[in-house]
């Protein structure tokens, strides 16, 4: 499909309607992945235990800080750009292969250190398996950018889907084998196999060596990679906090909970970020239906934020005895705090991809890096003096509390917004999730039970005042168009019909 190809399909519905339909898919990819992690952690959970989590996750983090390297955003700039030729493609998988095999060196050589640093020898060997991983991830086919250049969303859905579905067969029987962390490995290895088999069964294109469409394609996915590897040290700070403070049982409660607690809105909100910059980058150039389009997907993400991370708080304890068992008690303080940072958070994920497409990824960089001082000078003196893991996750929340809404103001000039498309926007449901909380807590004190009776009440009674008070607010403001309107017209549809 070509860039005139895809104009005149928008000019036929859209950009917002876009954006639903690929979230759709996108929701379908992350949740059918999350669903299937879910799984596998309920069950490795009673086949586990947190120190074999840990010791896996004190690999994956050391993976991790140094993998972020690769994400180089050369992707990124082929979906961007209105017309790529063949020589932009092989120049990023050029690259790619290079970075990759040189930072998975990296890692071998960086095994010893982290040993020492967390205390655990037994993650050394695990550190070394996944080298090896990260020098062969740069023969992946550069060509699966396609799926999302050219809004191929249900080829994404099982290219994405796919490798989780068969690692997830593989894990458990390895973990009902090996009753040790060995199977998480495992996991990891036979869904990177997956994927890069399928990179190279369902996209034809098959890339070679070319260097020359390099400099054009760094000058754009350098700042990329800048603001990915602020990211990334953003998300991973205070579980490097708490691996070299309480060691890797603490740093498996901790993933554990994070995992949990932040699921629901990130395997939500994720998606429409994703579908955001496609979408939009085939409008990059009008100033009107850009900030439409960015507003849009704002509310859906308030949405979704505020029903989940408060929602999340409300039914965390009985969440953690159905979901865990009893023997992961201690991470129920957690999962309040946890839930409500990443909501928050979750709010502002938006502008990176809308600051790259318009043309600011310098701005973009400079903002994640913002973000990673503010969380390390606020979680690392945390963790040191108080020496309590709900200390570091309420740090956390604190540092999104404030962070967050510097975000937005970025946003203001690039798209002509102001501190009232704001509040319209975020009014409505922050109000509506505080409704929520209120009666739930206020229920919970009046009845008399608990369990997975309390959970099942409260779920149902927090989704009937969450829905409820954000229809009510809607027509008290009249009635303007957005998913509240979708769902008035379809409804009103249905009752027509049924009459």
């Amino acid at each position: 499909m070509t860039a005139d190809e895809q104009r005149e399909i928008l000019g036929k519905t859209s950009a917002e309607r876009h954006v639903v339909r690929g979230s759709i898919w996108a929701v379908a990819v992350r949740w059918s992945v999350r669903l299937l992690g879910l799984a596998s952690t309920v069950i490795l959970a009673r086949l586990l235990t947190p120190t074999d989590y840990g010791i896996v996750a004190i690999a994956t983090i050391i993976v991790g800080l140094v993998e972020v390297f690769a994400r180089t955003g050369q992707g990124v700039a082929i979906v961007r750009h209105p017309n790529p030729t063949r020589e932009y493609y092989d120049s990023a998988w050029t690259v790619s292969l290079l970075l990759w095999f040189l930072l998975g060196l990296t890692i071998w050589a960086l095994t010893p250190l982290a040993t020492i640093y967390f205390h655990e020898p037994r993650s050394a060997l695990v550190m070394q398996i996944l080298a090896l991983r990260t020098m062969l991830s740069g023969l992946r086919n550069i060509g699966v950018v396609n799926f999302q250049r050219n809004l191929q969303f249900k080829k994404q859905f099982w290219f994405n889907v796919t490798p989780s579905l068969v690692s997830f067969g593989f894990t458990i029987g390895a973990a009902v084998v090996l009753q040790n962390y060995w199977a998480l490995v495992i996991g990891i290895l036979i869904e990177f196999a997956t994927e890069l088999t399928l990179s190279y069964v369902m996209e034809p294109y098959r890339p070679r060596l070319c260097f020359s469409k390099v400099r054009e394609i760094w000058s754009f996915s350098f700042w990329v990679m800048c603001r990915n590897i602020g990211g990334y040290f953003s998300t991973v700070v205070d579980r490097v906090a708490i691996g070299g403070v309480f060691g890797s049982t603490a740093m498996g409660h901790y993933n554990v909970a994070l995992e949990v607690a932040t699921s629901p809105s990130k395997e939500l909100v994720g998606p429409i970020t994703a579908v955001l910059f496609p979408v939009m980058a085939t409008i990059q150039h009008d100033i009107e239906r850009r900030r439409e389009l960015y507003l849009a997907v704002l509310y859906w993400s308030a949405l979704i934020c505020t029903s989940t991370a408060i929602g999340v708080g409300l039914i965390a304890d009985d969440m953690v005895d159905l979901v865990l068992g009893h023997q992961w008690a201690d991470v129920k303080p957690l999962m309040g705090w946890l839930a409500l940072s990443f909501g928050i958070l979750g709010m502002g994920n938006s502008v990176y991809s809308t600051l790259d497409i318009i043309g600011l990824p310098w701005l973009a960089a400079r903002l994640q890096w913002t973000r990673l001082l503010a969380m390390a000078l606020t979680i690392f003196p945390v963790a040191y003096y108080f020496r309590d893991l709900e200390m570091v996750a309420a740090a956390r929340l604190i540092v999104a509390m404030v962070i967050t809404p510097t975000m937005f103001l970025t946003l203001m000039k690039p798209l002509g917004l102001t501190a009232g498309h704001f509040a319209a926007v975020l009014a409505r449901p922050m109000i509506a999730g505080l409704l929520m909380a209120a009666v739930v807590l206020a229920l919970n004190s009046a009845l008399p039970f608990t369990g997975n009776v309390r959970l099942l009440i409260d779920i149902v009674v927090g989704m009937i005042t969450y829905g409820g008070s954000l229809m009510i607010l809607w027509i008290l403001i009249g009635r303007p168009k957005g998913p509240e309107y979708e769902l008035w017209r379809g409804l009103s549809s249905k009752l027509a019909f049924a009459r």
